[in-house]
């Protein structure tokens, strides 16, 4: 600020050059004041530097004073000491707010005779407030100079009193600043404060010190998570985050983030200690997010608790499984993705059986990876994949999981039991499984003639050691089926293909010669032998008896039913086949079809006989005939019927209503059903001879 009496000097100087000069005057320089200097109580000590004085005219120094920056001024002092560069203010008060100071020289020549003012220098006013929200000191002041003085220091430095007593340098800012501020750390104490600004003439300029009762409420930083990574020798995480930068930062909260709600698990303390491992840890059964909050000393609240700090969004490891396709002869390898940074790219590693661990892949965004090399069974294959971020550094692993490569054991044999007629259209084939084996399915074929073999039936595996089939769409009467079953393993490989078992057909034809001729084909394919075949005959349907006996490699037998002609003449067989010898000790059986034949029927009737001694009575002779519906009737030779009966046992004699008929010719006839169910008709004339 320039001198207020530059106007008077300014007047002079006119007057000098009007009037005739009387004398010549001389001005000195005004003093360079370069501190202001504020003391406890309000005083202000001036530094200054002092003018040159080359011809020893220095009166005295004027030292001017206001409170505001335009006035007005007033004399404080006169300093007579030319060499005297500093000056105490002791009634500035400047702790109530800034004082405004610039000086004079007044030399010992005529006025005019003082100087032109020196630079207005200001006092450092600090006022000391609190932020709002609580939780910061903020500094404000005013500067000495606008600009800055050219001799002063580039920065102005901050000191602060804590305790009471002790002043620390604490911050320093450029010399333009005028405003500053501090998130408290201290717990709750007073704090004070002052500004320092140095001159390059060595002297500087101090602030009143003041400030106020603060209290910590500002939580430590958020600490940022570096990765969330899975230790693959426990497959338990890793939690790794940086350190809060503030100093008070006491320790750290370790949340688990679960859909259900988050968890605190544990607070570790240490501003520097910033890895965690959660004892109960287990990422090996799915991804694990986890985030961190930041503590600092300062309890507050009741129940105490510190200044906690908010968190960011979890970091969640990446969750590894496989399944195995034995069929195929792959492993699938799926994941969940890394949350927490994003994901540049994922390497995948694998070992076999604990050996090295080798990079065999690389992938973008897919989640699943199949690995169809050298994947065999009897093999312990291992999987590991490591996140790549985007950024340098930023990596994560996922859970070791590893997979046995099993293969369920193979059926080694198939076995039929037997091939056997279950009912007049219905083959039952019974099967034998392996069952120390894993079988997926089992397929039963047929084939009939040299046909091509042809599925007709199936059913799972595991059902038991033992299994049937039954076969509805046969016609027994006329072929014979073979059968063969088809295992499959766990893949649906056809593994194992049974034995043969053949059905017994048989054929039976009746004979005139009284011989009912069977024929069948032997059954084949059992593990022991065939010892025989047993033949069963049925008379007229009624029970199945034993009739006869074949040996093994005899497929006929002759029945001689002559003496059977009092039967209806209906015959039905059927033949069992006997296994002896077989290696389980369960021999089987195997039934044929049942098939019927009808002898044919015969009736003998005399032609003439007579009405006393032999040959007395008429009567069909029948043989091979069902006299069901039986009826033998007499007519004389106009066709009257005149004598009837349905009892094949009994004769006519010749007598009718008690009398004999005359002798002569009568008709006659006869009906019955054969054994085939047929009704069989005859008729015939016969001659009665009268006796005497």
């Amino acid at each position: 600020m320039k001198s207020r009496l530059r106007g008077v000097r300014d007047l002079s100087l006119v007057l000098l050059l009007v009037l005739p000069v009387l004398a010549s005057a001389t001005v000195l320089d005004p003093p360079s004041l370069r501190c202001t200097a504020v003391g406890p109580s309000g005083t202000v000590d001036l530094t200054w530097v002092t003018p040159p004085d080359p011809t020893a005219e220095f009166q005295s120094y004027q030292v001017f004073r206001s409170t505001f920056a335009t006035g007005p001024y007033t004399l404080v002092t006169v300093i007579n000491t030319a060499g005297q560069s500093t000056y105490t203010d002791a009634a500035a008060g400047a702790n109530a707010g800034a004082r405004y100071y610039y000086l004079t020289t007044i030399s010992t020549s005529a006025p005019p005779n003082t100087s032109a003012s020196s630079d207005t220098l200001a006092t450092i006013f600090l006022q000391v407030t609190q932020s709002v929200p609580l939780g910061s000191a903020v500094l404000d002041w005013n500067l000495q100079h606008t600009p800055p003085l050219v001799s002063s220091g580039a920065y102005s430095t901050i000191d602060l009193e804590h305790p009471i007593g002790t002043w620390t340098l604490h911050d320093s800012v450029a010399n333009t600043v005028h405003h500053w501020s501090q998130v408290i750390s201290i717990c709750g104490d007073s704090l004070n404060y002052r500004i320092h600004q140095p001159d390059a003439s060595g002297c500087v300029s101090q602030s009143n010190a003041t400030g106020a009762a603060f209290q910590d409420i500002t939580p430590p930083s958020i600490p940022i998570l570096v990765n969330v990574t899975v230790d693959t020798a426990t497959n338990q995480t890793t939690v790794n985050w940086g350190p809060s930068p503030e100093l008070d930062t006491h320790g750290y909260i370790i949340v688990l983030v679960m859909p259900s709600g988050n968890t605190i698990l544990d607070t570790i303390y240490g501003r520097l200690n910033t890895t965690y491992v959660w004892p109960l840890s287990n990422a090996g059964q799915g991804p694990e997010s986890y985030t961190i909050a930041a503590i600092d000393t300062c309890l507050k609240g009741n129940p105490p608790s510190p200044n906690t700090s908010a968190t960011l969004p979890a970091h969640t490891t990446i969750f590894l499984s496989t399944a195995y396709d034995r069929c195929m002869g792959s492993i699938r390898v799926t994941r969940t993705p890394y949350g927490g940074w994003p994901v540049d790219h994922y390497e995948m590693y694998a070992s076999i059986d604990n050996s090295p661990m080798v990079l065999i892949a690389t992938l973008d965004t897919v989640t699943s990876f199949v690995d169809r090399l050298n994947v065999q069974t009897g093999h312990s294959y291992c999987y590991v994949l490591k996140a790549i971020g985007m950024q340098p550094g930023q990596t994560s692993l996922s859970n070791k999981t590893c997979r046995l490569t099993v293969y369920p054991p193979v059926p080694q044999w198939n076995y039929v039991r037997t091939a056997t007629l279950a009912d007049a259209d219905h083959i039952l084939v019974v099967d034998s499984v392996d069952v120390n084996a894993f079988t997926k399915r089992l397929a039963l074929e047929r084939t009939s003639n040299g046909d091509p073999w042809v599925e007709i039936a199936s059913m799972p595996g595991g059902t038991g050691a033992v299994v049937s089939f039954t076969d509805a769409d046969v016609n027994t009467a006329d072929r014979s089926y073979s059968y063969r079953v088809a295992v499959e393993d766990s893949c649906g490989e056809r593994v194992v293909v049974s034995n043969i078992g053949t059905s017994i057909q048989l054929a039976v034809s009746a004979d005139l010669d009284g011989y009912n001729r069977l024929r069948w084909n032997g059954y084949q394919q059992w593990a022991g032998s065939v010892a025989g075949y047993t033949i069963f005959r049925s008379i007229a349907d009624g029970p199945f008896a034993v009739v006869g006996n074949s040996p093994a490699g005899i497929w006929q037998f002759a029945d001689n039913v002559q003496g059977l002609y009092e039967t209806p003449g209906k015959f039905c067989y059927y033949v069992v086949a006997d296994e002896t010898g077989n290696p389980s000790g369960i021999d089987a059986s195997s039934v044929s079809n049942i098939i019927c034949v009808v002898q044919q029927e015969e009736i003998w009737v005399p032609n003439a006989f007579i009405e006393s001694g032999y040959n007395n009575t008429f009567i069909p002779v029948l043989a091979y005939a069902d006299v069901d519906r039986y009826e033998f009737t007499i007519f004389n030779r106009w066709g009257q019927q005149i004598w009837t009966t349905t009892d094949r046992y009994k004769a006519w004699d010749g007598r009718v209503d008690g009398g004999t008929v005359p002798q002569g010719v009568y008709a006659w006839y006869c009906s019955f059903v054969n054994g085939a169910g047929k009704t069989v008709e005859r008729r015939g004339t016969v001659t009665f001879i009268a006796g005497t």
